[in-house]
């Protein structure tokens, strides 16, 4: 039980302490808001006064953008903020915020420009309506409904026929009316896109895969060269080393030398094997990418390198990158 309890403790105090957090945020967007506002650049305090009501819903913030909508000319938008506002002040028993907000709502109701949007005249299955791209209800249509003053665009779509598309301007206290036609069926064998179903990349070669294999194929070769290079000159080493100590038999005085001789073959011999084994493969690399993966890649990024790999037995190189 005392677990339950500390649990339920410090879930409210974390609780207390996100909601006091959000409301200092909302408090110090309310006041950059107001001081925008006091200097007449209502655009840039109505996002500030939004973000504030969205940590922080409260009665003051909301009439403030009500205001702050009607400044700026977003006439709907603000009366129904102020027809919001005079609800909420209603349900807090505060009358004086309440009869402010409804009178304002009732100076705007005069300026406000009203668009009604009529249906096809044929019915068409799955129609549907967007205005703004906010979604019209179909109980909408055909209903002078309250916008905000200046252009608002119009768009129609159903299953199997060509959307409609149309921009609107409307004036204060004016009223517009737009009446959809009869969508145009799609032509025959056109269907519609899945908006859920993304589209399959196009398969087919991919020159930059090719080129990568190109590339690592090239660089095998070289790779093999060094190594041939390293080869000779491990056995020039063994054939001096032979000439100053032969049958294997070094004088006290040839003895540091042949030594030498037989240690730097050997590493020659070492460098030898590791480029021509590594060269080898990554010619065999550089084709399986030129005549198996690029063929059958997809557009997609792609990119290889060789790269060192050393362990206790030797070194070698190798193949990295994705494909």
């Amino acid at each position: 039980m005392r677990h339950v309890l500390g649990a339920v403790i410090v879930m409210t105090v974390v609780a207390g302490h996100a909601h006091a957090q959000s409301n200092a945020i909302a408090e110090q967007l309310f006041n950059e808001a107001r001081e925008l506002g006091k200097q007449g650049r209502w655009r840039e305090a109505c996002p500030k006064f939004e973000a504030s009501l969205k940590q922080d819903p409260a009665l003051g913030t909301r009439l403030n953008l009500a205001t702050c909508y009607e400044k700026i000319g977003k006439l709907a938008s603000a009366w129904g903020t102020f027809r919001e506002s005079a609800e909420l002040a209603r349900k807090a028993n505060d009358s004086k915020r309440a009869d402010y907000a409804q009178q304002q709502a009732l100076l705007l109701e005069p300026r406000l420009p009203k668009l009604t949007i009529n249906a096809p005249a044929k019915a068409i299955a799955g129609l549907v309506v967007q205005r703004d791209g906010a979604p019209v209800n179909a109980a909408e249509l055909g209903l002078a409904l309250y916008v905000d003053p200046g252009a608002h665009e119009i768009t129609a779509s159903a299953p199997g026929f060509e959307p409609f598309k149309k921009s609107i301007s409307v004036d204060e206290g004016k009223t517009e009316s737009l009446t959809l036609p009869d969508l145009a069926p799609k032509p025959e064998g056109v269907k519609d896109k899945d908006p859920e179903t993304p589209e399959k990349p196009v398969v087919g070669p991919s020159p930059t895969t090719k080129y990568i294999g190109l590339g690592v194929g090239g660089a095998g070769i070289v790779a093999v060269g060094v190594g041939l290079v390293f080869g000779s000159q491990a056995i020039s080493k063994n054939n001096k080393a032979k000439d100053v100590c032969p049958d294997s038999a070094c004088s006290p005085a040839n003895f540091a030398e042949g030594q030498q001789l037989i240690k730097d073959g050997r590493s020659k011999a070492t460098l030898s094997t590791v480029f021509v084994v590594g060269g080898g493969a990554a010619i065999a690399a550089g084709a399986i990418v030129y005549f198996f993966i690029a063929p059958r890649s997809q557009r997609q990024p792609t990119s290889a390198r060789i790269v060192p790999i050393l362990h206790d037995s030797g070194a070698g190189i190798g193949l990295s990158g994705g494909f």
